[in-house]
C-alpha cells in the first residue's frame, strides 16, 4: 500500500495521501479524468517524455514545483496500480487486503499495518490470525469495521466488509473472568445497562437526563467535555459500568465488579478520540480498580499485565493531577488531601508487585511511601461523628476531615462551600437545559429563569405553560401570571405554533408540524433542527413520511429508557466525590501484611 523506500509506515503514507499538495493533485487528475493506473510507468526512464508532458499540463494548475509534482505522481501511480492488482486478486480468489489498527495492546506500541486474508474467513478465524500475526498478548479481540462489530461465527463476506477496508482491533484482557460471564443474571445486568445507554443516546431523547443521573462528562477543571456522539456514548457507558463496579467493590463483591470493569475497559478503548481518556482520571482509576480486585481475589499473578496497567494508571494520574499534584493544587488547593487515598493504593500495589518479582528493597520503599501517605488521611472517628451530627453523611464527613487534616470547623465550612457550588452548578445546568428546550425570552438574551419557573409551577401550571409565559414576559413573574390567566383558554396547538414562530421558524411550517407531529414543543424543535434544511416544497408529504418519528412506539421506548436509567442509577452515589472515599482500613491490612512478609 505504500513505498517502503519513501515511507516507513502506512501511517506516514496516509499522512502523505491526506496532505494538501497530494489532495490537490488528486482533484486535478480526477477533473481531467486521468487514470494513473492506465498510464505508462512514470518511474521508468523510458517514459520520461510522457511524464514531462503531464507535468507541464498539471504544474500551472497545481501551483507545485515540477520536482514535487513528479514525486507525488510517481507515488500515486504506485499506489493506484497496487490497489488495482489487489482488486483483481480479490475478484479471482477472494484474497483481500485489510488495514488493521490495533489499540489497547500493553506489550507493544501502536500497530498500524496491512494484512492479506481471505474474505471467506470467519470473524473468529480473523481474530486468531491477528493475535498470532501481531503476537498480541491479549485474550481476545473486538474487531470493528465501519462502525460495526465483526461477528465471530459469520464469514467476512456476509458482513458487508469490502477489500481495502480498515479494521479497528481492540485488545481485550478477560481470560480470568470469562467463566463469570456465564452467569445469566450478571449478563442481564450488563445488557440492561447497555440498553439504557443506547436508548438514552437516541437523538430524540432529552440529553440532560444523563446529567440528572449523576454521570458528568467533565475534566478536572469542571468543564463539560465536547464529544462526538460515538465518544459520548462510549464514555457514558464506561463510566456507568465503572460506577456500578465501585458499588460492588464497596460490598466486597469483587467477582461481579471485575465483570463490569472488563466491560468498562472495552468501552473506554472504543473511544475514537484517545485523548479523552487522558484528560480525565476515570481510565487511570479503572486500571487501579482492576488490579485491586485481582489482589482481593488472590489472583494477582493471573493478571499478566498488572505492571503495565499500573503504569497506565500512574501516567494517567500524572497527566490529570500534574507532577506532585501540582495541577490539582492549582485547581482544588483546599481539597488535595482528599485524593491521597488514590496514591496510598497506587504505592501499595506497586510494593506488592515488586515483592512478587523478588525486588524486596523496592517493595520496602513503596510500602514506606504508602504508609507515610496513609498517616495523612487517618481520621478521628469521634470527629467524624461530630460532623455527622450536624446533618452530613459519613462520606461527606470523612472526605472533608481528610481535606482539612481533622479540623472539624474547617471541614464543616468546606462541606457548606461545596454544597453551595453544587447548587449553583445545578441551577446553571437547569437554566441551560430550559434555554435549549424553550428558547430565549422575547426581548432578553437569556432563557427561562428556573427559580421563577418553579414559583409559577406551584400555582398549578405545568412546566410548558409556565415556560412559555416567562418567555413572553421576559422572566417577569407578575406579567407571566397575567399572561397565563389571559391565555388559559387559548388553543394549545396555537400556543405551540406561536412559541415556534418566536424562535424564528416559518409559521406555515410550524402549523403543519403541530398538525402532523402533535403539540410537543421539544419534539418539534428537535425535528425542525434536524430536518428543516432537507424539507422540500411538498411539506405535507415529507412530514407524513416522518410520522414514525413521534409515534407511540417512540414514546414507549422513551418510557422504557427512563425506567432502565432509573434502575441503573439507583445505586450510584449522589456525591460526585464518593469515589474518593476508599476503605483505607483494607489498604492498611495489606500494607501490614507485606511488612510482615518482608520481616519474615
Amino acid at each position: 500500500m505504500y513505498n517502503s523506500n519513501e515511507y516507513e509506515s502506512e501511517a506516514e503514507f496516509e499522512a502523505f495521501l491526506n496532505s494538501s499538495k497530494c489532495m490537490s493533485v488528486v482533484n486535478i487528475l480526477t477533473m481531467h479524468k486521468i487514470k494513473l493506473w492506465e498510464a505508462p510507468d512514470f518511474a521508468s526512464d523510458q517514459n520520461q517524455e510522457q511524464l514531462n508532458d503531464l507535468l507541464m499540463k498539471l504544474s500551472d494548475e497545481s501551483g507545485l514545483m515540477e520536482a514535487d509534482l513528479k514525486q507525488i505522481l510517481i507515488q500515486l501511480q504506485r499506489h493506484s496500480v497496487k490497489k488495482l492488482e489487489e482488486n483483481k486478486k480479490f475478484q479471482k480468489d477472494g484474497s483481500c487486503v485489510f488495514r488493521v489498527k490495533v489499540i489497547g495492546s500493553l506489550n507493544q506500541n501502536k500497530i498500524d499495518k496491512s494484512v492479506q486474508v481471505n474474505i471467506s474467513m470467519t470473524g473468529t478465524e480473523l481474530k486468531n490470525f491477528l493475535i498470532q500475526n501481531f503476537q498480541l498478548d491479549c485474550d481476545n479481540l473486538k474487531i470493528i469495521c465501519n462502525g460495526k462489530v465483526i461477528k465471530d461465527n459469520h464469514p467476512l463476506f456476509t458482513q458487508d466488509i469490502k477489500n481495502h477496508s480498515t479494521l479497528m482491533a481492540l485488545c481485550v484482557y478477560e481470560k480470568t473472568i470469562q467463566n463469570l460471564k456465564e452467569n445469566r443474571q450478571d449478563a442481564k445486568m450488563i445488557m440492561d445497562i447497555k440498553e439504557a445507554i443506547n436508548l438514552l443516546a437516541s437523538e430524540s431523547i432529552e440529553k440532560d437526563q444523563l446529567m440528572s443521573k449523576r454521570i458528568k462528562l467533565q475534566n478536572q477543571n469542571g468543564f463539560t467535555l465536547k464529544l462526538s456522539e460515538n465518544d459520548q456514548s462510549c464514555l457514558t457507558m464506561a463510566m456507568i459500568l465503572h460506577e456500578k463496579s465501585k458499588v460492588l467493590i464497596k460490598k466486597k463483591n469483587y467477582f461481579k465488579a471485575l465483570i463490569l470493569l472488563a466491560e468498562a475497559d472495552k468501552e473506554f478503548l472504543t473511544c475514537q478520540d484517545r485523548s479523552l481518556i487522558q484528560n480525565v482520571d476515570n481510565y487511570a482509576l479503572l486500571n487501579l480498580d482492576i488490579i485491586w480486585c485481582y489482589l482481593n481475589l488472590e489472583s494477582l499473578n493471573d493478571l499478566k499485565n498488572a505492571e503495565e496497567r499500573l503504569k497506565v494508571c500512574e501516567d494517567g494520574l500524572k497527566k490529570c493531577y500534574g507532577d506532585d499534584l501540582s495541577r490539582l493544587m492549582s485547581i482544588k488547593s483546599d481539597m488535595v488531601n482528599k485524593y491521597t487515598p488514590i496514591f496510598v493504593r497506587l504505592n501499595m500495589l506497586k510494593a506488592i508487585l515488586k515483592y512478587h518479582r523478588g525486588r524486596k528493597n523496592e517493595c520496602k520503599n513503596f510500602l514506606d511511601l504508602a504508609m507515610n501517605e496513609m498517616k495523612k488521611i487517618m481520621v478521628d472517628d469521634d470527629k467524624v461523628a461530630q460532623v455527622m451530627s450536624m446533618g452530613f453523611n459519613n462520606t461527606e464527613a470523612k472526605l472533608a476531615l481528610r481535606a482539612t487534616f481533622n479540623n472539624v470547623e474547617a471541614a464543616v465550612e468546606q462541606i457548606f462551600k461545596k454544597k453551595q457550588i453544587q447548587l449553583e452548578t445545578k441551577l446553571n445546568e437547569k437554566r441551560k437545559a430550559l434555554e435549549e428546550k424553550y428558547g430565549r425570552c422575547v426581548n432578553l438574551n437569556q432563557g427561562v429563569d428556573p427559580k421563577i419557573l418553579q414559583d409559577l409551577i406551584q400555582f398549578g401550571y405545568n412546566e410548558s405553560q409556565a415556560a412559555k409565559a416567562l418567555i413572553q414576559s421576559n422572566n417577569n413573574f407578575n406579567l407571566a401570571l397575567d399572561f397565563l390567566q389571559v391565555n388559559e383558554d387559548q388553543d394549545e396547538n396555537e400556543a405551540v405554533v406561536n412559541q415556534l414562530v418566536s424562535m424564528g421558524f416559518d409559521r406555515e411550517l410550524c402549523t403543519m408540524c403541530v398538525k402532523k407531529l402533535g403539540n410537543n414543543l421539544e419534539k418539534i424543535v428537535d425535528y425542525l433542527n434536524k430536518k428543516q434544511s432537507k424539507l422540500d416544497t411538498n411539506l405535507a408529504s415529507q412530514l407524513e413520511s416522518d410520522l414514525p418519528y413521534c409515534s407511540n412506539n417512540f414514546d414507549t421506548k422513551k418510557i422504557e429508557a427512563q425506567k432502565l436509567i432509573d434502575e441503573v442509577a439507583s445505586e450510584l452515589p449522589e456525591d460526585d466525590e464518593a469515589y474518593l472515599d476508599f476503605n483505607i482500613e483494607d489498604d492498611l491490612l495489606f500494607i501490614n501484611k507485606y511488612y510482615s512478609l518482608l520481616d519474615s
